[in-house]
């Protein structure tokens, strides 16, 4: 049976919406909050990383290639429905997760390399 998912509404922005933009201005306040959000948000995913190079036992589950298809199939479903080019969110994500893995890679080493030293 299908889980019903529920989604939270979308923030309350100060800025205009897109379609009501009646000049640069308008568009650049949109820009600028969508990026502050999109900043805080993609922090809060590198926190994950945080936590999943700490809980992973073994460096060679850090990339995991099953994963990343599974993100990508979830990604491109919600991108349909909020009605995002697939153009636009695929090699977005694709590096994202890449720098994701590295930084990942990074701080599973460090941990490790500390624990090693203490």
């Amino acid at each position: 049976m299908d889980q019903l998912v529920s989604y939270p509404p979308p923030p309350r922005f100060a800025a205009p919406d897109p379609q009501a933009c009646s000049d640069m201005k308008d568009v650049r306040a949109g820009v600028d909050e969508i990026d502050r959000l999109l900043v805080a948000l993609i922090a809060r995913r590198q926190g994950y990383m945080d936590a999943a190079a700490r809980i992973k036992k073994s460096r060679d589950t850090v990339r995991d290639e099953a994963r990343i298809r599974d993100v990508l199939g979830k990604v491109k479903a919600e991108a349909q429905r909020q009605g995002l080019s697939w153009a636009i969110a695929e090699p977005v994500w694709r590096e994202m997760m890449e720098r994701c893995i590295a930084y990942e890679f990074e701080v599973w080493d460090a941990l490790r390399r500390d624990a090693d030293r203490a």
